[in-house]
């Protein structure tokens, strides 16, 4: 979009962004994982319950374990228009749809060109990393968008010399840091790394800067750390026993070669065009290495810590700028119909499964898969390669998936969940059931003689997997307290990542019975309530 000013062009791809992300977040069977609906979900409404708002509580005990600004925000949205999956995922489209504005003018300020800027933008909004990630209430998205708008501002401030670029760098860092620590730096300071690579900065350039980048520096400690020390004034043994966990979980300094299939699954279909550029540009202009480099920068420390896929969701920023300023040179047809391949065959078996056990939804994929493969087998407008792919992965994520039912929930489960609080036992199922019923729920990992003393006094019914009976019981009979199944139902259930939905323990056989019967009653997971009483 050459002719659009850069404000007006930042506008449009806030609203691409939101046109493209908004459809399906209030789906209680859409794409979700534990660390949503377990925690960011339920974090908010805690805050409330218990009127707190400086810590962050879980079941009763501080959240500490990550920063608070996002829950924060969570508090608030939830306050202001009341609890909803609604009111809390649109938190985390938005600053989806910051990360894509950002992407597009950090490549607009790089390379001069307004099409650069807006080719970035789209690309980024049609790699299945942002499909997913944008549409739910995480940490992810929202750190590296403001890592990445930092990025944008510091750029800013080093061509207009205007202090209040500098200003604008410095809250977004504080902001980032106050939503997931540390990791904020990781965009920005592989950009900074980039551009001292690329000879676009020098730090002589910036000594007579000192005093006012020293301030700022001053600035951004002012903001970002007194809620750490009071944290740690107020919880010593909680802070210090949850960074020691912390640094043990990471697993820092051992090779994890698996994230490459980790950016195969964010990237795609892009990723393949990406490699072609990457080998074509290594020898390529100064610009094009700067942003590889930059790419590098914040891709390559994954390589050594125990990482998730959507780690990488800050790279995908470089990978977008890097792979505008390149794209025209990629002439080969073949990494383009590899990477539609996959994404079609990832969406047809997701399709293909709903019409196999008529759940519906699998006609949501019937256009945008032959548009996308008309799009990508041969060269076409850039607008319509632009385009396949966000349109795509909206139809899977929006129509196809909710299909499957996974973590569904019985109305009479949710109006039981309305009524009163309800125990959750290691699962923890129904997971969708505290941001269903607007109610936070305990969940409890062990139960002693106190936590079921409470529950049976209050008739509190307990959740939990058909997995999980044999250890309930076990806490049961050495408390000296008994259980009265109350009711069950199953469904297909989140197990870590959104495709793990068949219960824990199923078979070959079980997949086997389940597509010979078109039944989805071997797959699913059984989730019972019981009544504890003292015999």
């Amino acid at each position: 979009m050459p002719s659009l000013s850069p404000a007006r062009q930042s506008l449009l791809l806030f609203l691409l962004a939101l046109a493209v992300l908004l459809p399906g977040i209030w789906e209680a069977t859409g794409l979700t994982g534990k660390d949503e609906f377990f925690l960011g979900l339920r974090t908010p409404m805690e805050m409330i319950e218990g009127n707190h708002w400086l810590v962050p509580f879980l079941d009763g005990a501080p959240r500490i374990r990550k920063p608070p600004m996002l829950y924060w925000v969570g508090r608030a949205s939830f306050e202001s228009f009341g609890i909803s999956l609604v009111n809390a995922r649109v938190i985390g489209v938005l600053f989806a749809a910051l990360l894509i504005v950002s992407t597009a003018g950090v490549a607009r300020r790089l390379s001069g060109n307004a099409q650069t800027g807006w080719v970035a933008g789209c690309i980024l909004l049609g790699c299945l990393g942002m499909a997913t990630e944008g549409r739910r209430f995480m940490l992810d998205v929202p750190v590296a968008a403001l890592s990445t708008a930092a990025f944008w501002a510091f750029l800013t401030w080093l061509d207009l010399r205007r202090i209040r670029w500098l200003t604008a760098a410095t809250l977004l860092l504080a902001a980032g840091f106050l939503t997931k620590g540390p990791i904020v730096a990781l965009v920005f300071g592989g950009g900074f790394l980039a551009l001292l690579f690329g000879r676009k900065l020098t730090l002589r350039e910036l000594r007579p800067q000192l005093p006012a980048l020293l301030g700022h520096a001053l600035l951004w400690a002012t903001l970002s750390l007194p809620w750490f020390f009071i944290v740690r004034t107020l919880y010593p043994e909680a802070t210090n026993l949850v960074l020691a966990d912390e640094l043990e979980s990471r697993q820092f300094f051992n090779l994890s070669p698996g994230i490459l299939l980790g950016l195969l699954n964010i990237a795609l279909p892009w990723v393949f065009v990406f490699a072609v550029a990457a080998w074509q540009q290594r020898r390529g202009s100064a610009l094009t290495r700067l942003a590889l480099v930059w790419f590098l920068a914040t891709f390559i420390p994954f390589l050594f810590i125990k990482s998730f896929d959507r780690y990488l969701i800050g790279s995908l920023a470089p990978f977008a700028v890097f792979l505008a300023m390149a794209l025209p040179q990629v002439r080969v047809r073949w990494p383009y119909r590899l990477g539609a391949l996959l994404a079609l065959l990832l969406g047809g078996a997701l399709a293909g499964f709903t019409a196999w056990f008529n759940l519906g939804g699998w006609y949501w994929l019937i256009l945008p898969s032959i548009y996308l493969a008309w799009a990508w087998w041969r060269e076409r407008a850039l607008a319509h390669t632009l385009t396949a792919p966000a349109i795509f992965w909206m139809a899977l994520l929006w129509g196809v998936f909710p299909a499957l039912g996974v973590n569904a929930v019985p109305t009479a489960v949710i109006e039981l969940g309305r009524s009163e609080p309800v125990a959750m036992f290691d699962g923890p199922q129904p997971a969708m059931l505290p941001i269903l019923s607007a109610q936070t729920h305990r969940h409890y990992g062990q139960l002693d003689k106190f936590d079921l003393a409470e529950i049976a006094a209050g008739k509190t019914p307990v959740f939990l997997e058909d997995k999980d009976a044999f250890r309930f019981q076990g806490m049961l009979t050495a408390a000296g307290y008994v259980a009265t199944e109350s009711g069950s139902y199953q469904t297909l259930a989140s197990h870590g990542s959104g495709l793990r939905f068949a219960r824990v323990g199923a078979t070959a056989a079980d997949w086997k019975a389940a597509f010979a019967s078109r039944s989805l009653a071997p797959l699913q997971t059984t989730v019972r309530w019981y009544t504890v009483t003292k015999p």
